[in-house]
């Protein structure tokens, strides 16, 4: 699958997520220290399930259309903030994924 942007693609449903007010995604609080805890939280099944985390079919149409947006400089500032919150979340996950895999000593395939 080639990757023309750097959207999330590993996420689970963003819906209630990305439904969120805009203070509460940016104040999320989740610092390394936090997700170090909760990698530490998590075994290999738990860590190879976040490996294949996928959105949902509407939420990945609708990143597409927000990265083709990005790239072209066509976001309005409520797109923009809605394609981060995409962003964030899907370092979050990954950021959590790579604490477990050290945490586990596993590596999930990409």
């Amino acid at each position: 699958m080639k990757r023309e942007t750097r959207p999330v693609e590993k996420a689970v449903n963003l819906g209630a997520y990305l439904a969120m007010s805009e203070d509460a995604n940016t104040n999320l609080g989740l610092d390394d220290s936090l997700l170090e805890s909760a990698a530490r939280c998590l075994n290999g099944d738990s860590v190879r399930a976040l490996g294949e985390l996928k959105l949902n079919a509407t939420e990945q149409t609708r990143l597409n259309h927000l990265a083709q947006k990005a790239n072209e400089g066509q976001l309005s500032q409520e797109e923009a903030r809605e394609y981060e919150r995409f962003i964030e979340l899907g370092d979050i996950i990954a950021t959590l994924r790579l604490k477990a895999e050290r945490h586990t000593g596993l590596a999930v395939a990409q």
